[in-house]
């Protein structure tokens, strides 16, 4: 039996901030992850840390501001680059009160200007963006972002193989006495204090194993739902970097775009996405209603916002622009049909010495983690001190860390897609859809 103080499962960028910030408190904490680091939500998102200014939430604001000062502080300690050099941009549509919404951002404390004519992109110019502000909103590379957050807890994190069966939770009542996990085919025994549950769309399988997965008040709803997101890449040789947020007003439909930089061949890649999902039935593992192939319908309706906000994409790349898709699963604490979490929430679930988070934004990571941290303190009274390289009972496994979506080749699997690059013409065709007006 290995005793350990916290025992967290998902190695994604919730996960790793979290054993990051245990291990410097003194908690003896291990890791495991069944796939690779990064490689659910993480690596599937843009990666933009939000200071808020797409909202019209002044607390909201005030949040994710404060917790961009995190990421900041970060990644100047791991040397990571931000992708924009240049400022942010966000813009409202005609007939946007803009003056209140700047108002909003002030009470925030967030920092904005007015976008100067002579200094505007031009790929933006005769858009139906006629208020363009420069921010402080930024976007990083998912991958570096895993490789940072595992740089210093490297010999916490174990890959545990990928069988379903690979951890298996031993119950006295209300509390996890031990859990069983199979590295490399070796099962080990592990007596952890606390368990904490940061796997994302996994949450769910989890928590059936140990049978929490249902409302204990209401036995026949998931106390998670599930969301598919889709993210629309372009790329296209000296298309300008650009990252930048609509926000849904004067006409807008809501987008995000970040930018990357093809390794291979220098060009720009975008990618674009807005704030819709699709939410499926919850059910466990692969069961419920799902459906992981991209939709013509969302694709339309991101190029109709594109060139609404960037009119210029299409005329002044048009032979030159290639085309791809993909869709990842995204989870999120079940608060009632129709009803969209926006926060992060961490969940009991009437369990002595499970929690599970559920984050909606990667910007509130560093908030989670520390909330979680204090919700720990109380049932590990006396920390044992730091998991090091020498510790007996767990042979070293360590899982890779994820390419960013975009970067991988083209796969479908039960629960998300990536489909293959194409030209502007063979895309459209390929989606039975006609020329962007």
């Amino acid at each position: 039996m290995v005793d350990v103080d916290v025992l967290i499962i998902g190695g994604g960028a919730q996960g790793l901030w979290l054993l990051d910030d245990l291990d410097k408190n003194e908690f003896k904490t291990v890791l495991v992850e069944r796939h690779e680091l990064g490689c659910g939500q993480t690596c599937h998102s843009h990666a933009l840390i939000h200071r808020g200014h797409y909202y019209d939430d002044v607390d909201m604001m005030i949040v994710l501001n404060s917790a961009a000062q995190f990421w900041q502080a970060f990644i100047d300690s791991h040397g990571i680059q931000k992708l924009n050099q240049d400022k942010a941009i966000a813009g409202f549509g005609p007939g946007t009160s803009v003056d209140l919404h700047t108002y909003f951002w002030k009470t925030a404390g967030l920092r904005f200007e007015p976008l100067a004519q002579n200094v505007i992109p031009p790929i933006l110019r005769g858009g139906r963006s006629t208020h363009l502000f420069a921010t402080e909103e930024f976007s990083l590379n998912a991958q570096q972002v895993v490789q940072g957050l595992a740089e210093d807890v490297t010999q916490c994190i174990y890959k545990i193989d990928e069988d379903d069966e690979a951890l298996a939770f031993h119950l006295a009542g209300q509390r996890i006495e031990g859990v069983t996990a199979v590295i490399d085919g070796e099962a080990y025994d592990l007596s952890p204090k606390v368990v904490v549950i940061c796997a994302g769309a996994n949450n769910l399988t989890l928590l059936e194993k140990i049978g929490a997965a249902r409302n204990p008040l209401a036995s026949n709803i998931f106390v998670q739902a599930r969301r598919k997101s889709h993210m629309l890449m372009l790329r296209a040789k000296g298309l300008p970097q650009l990252t930048a947020v609509f926000p849904i007003r004067g006409g807008l439909q809501g987008v995000f775009i970040c930018s990357r930089t093809d390794p291979g061949t220098g060009n720009t890649v975008w990618l674009a996405s807005d704030h819709n999902s699709t939410p499926f039935n919850a059910g466990i593992g692969g069961d419920g209603e799902l459906d992981p192939a991209p939709t013509s319908s969302w694709i339309n309706r991101m190029l109709v916002s594109l060139q609404a906000t960037t009119p210029n994409l299409f005329s002044d790349w048009r032979d030159e622009l290639e085309l791809a898709v993909y869709t990842g699963l995204t989870s999120e604490r079940n608060f009632g049909a129709g009803k969209h979490m926006t926060d992060c929430f961490i969940d009991p679930l009437d369990l002595e010495n499970v929690l599970t988070i559920w984050p909606t934004k990667l910007t509130l990571t560093p908030f989670a983690s520390n909330v979680t941290v204090r919700m720990i303190r109380p049932k590990v009274l006396q920390p044992s001190g730091k998991w090091t390289l020498f510790e007996k009972g767990l042979k070293a496994k360590r899982p890779s860390v994820s390419k960013e979506t975009w970067q991988q080749d083209a796969y479908q699997s039960q629960t998300s897609v990536k489909t293959d690059w194409l030209k502007y013409a063979d895309f459209m065709s390929e989606w039975g859809l006609g020329e962007v007006a």
